[in-house]
């Protein structure tokens, strides 16, 4: 209103009403805001006190769901909460490098904002997507004692390993098969939503033949959920041996 009547514009960074006043770039501000906004969340503040957000936007008729934009400056911090603020998918601290490492490759890239639908796309691509080739299609275990023998119904190609527990053996089944170093690094796995209607996210970060992939899967299944996410950070690691071939 004020740039009709004037017909003067309005600095994005002028106080209370600019563009960019209530917006973070730079990954110290993002991870500082998200770590204060989560704080003041969990802990029912009745008073705002957020850093970097001396006021609470909504209080002057603004949004904070832009708060933090992504850009070249980004910091891992800032990218983890878009994902989180927009699609629901929590990643552990761990994979917060990896996935900040592709955003950001993209933002130099393009030379501009990286929007939350693009950050959800460089996600799912190189983490989450793989070829039919690399789906689980079905699995049997057989436990004995303390060893676990596995069957992996993969693709069109079947897999049998033994160990200590299902991922295990799918470890041991694929490094045998392609000759290679398994070696998981960091797991966790949560569930999405309750009830019956519960899903299990896994996330994994293994070690192949010295290079470090990752992987994520949701399934109704936690051990199908946790086999998936090896085998979509296995299938990475494959594609970069074509690659490289």
């Amino acid at each position: 209103m004020v740039e009709y009547c004037t017909e003067l514009p309005v600095s994005a960074r002028h106080p209370w009403a600019g563009e960019l006043v209530y917006t973070a770039f730079s990954g110290s501000h993002q991870d500082a805001i998200r770590k204060s906004m989560n704080y003041h969340t969990d802990n029912g503040l009745d008073k705002w006190d957020v850093a970097y957000l001396p006021i609470d936007p909504r209080d002057i008729g603004r949004e904070y769901e832009a708060v933090v934009r992504i850009n070249s400056q980004s910091g891992k911090g800032g990218v983890a909460l878009v994902l989180e603020r927009d699609y629901n998918i929590e990643l552990p601290k761990w994979m917060h490098g990896a996935l900040s490492q592709k955003v950001q490759g993209a933002a130099e890239a393009s030379g501009v904002e990286v929007s939350p639908t693009v950050i959800k796309e460089l996600y799912d691509q190189h983490f989450v997507e793989v070829a039919p080739e690399w789906v689980l299609a079905s699995y049997d275990l057989h436990t004995e004692g303390h060893q676990v023998d596995g069957h992996f119904s993969v693709g069109n190609s079947q897999f049998n390993g033994q160990g200590t527990g299902p991922l295990e053996a799918l470890c041991q089944a694929l490094g045998q098969r392609f000759s290679c170093s398994i070696d998981v690094q960091q797991f966790d796995q949560h569930a999405i939503g309750s009830g019956t209607a519960a899903q299990a996210q896994a996330c994994i970060e293994v070690m192949i033949d010295d290079q470090l992939h990752h992987g994520v899967a949701v399934a109704e299944d936690t051990s199908a959920a946790t086999m998936q996410a090896m085998l979509s950070a296995f299938s990475r690691s494959q594609a970069a041996v074509a690659q490289a071939a």
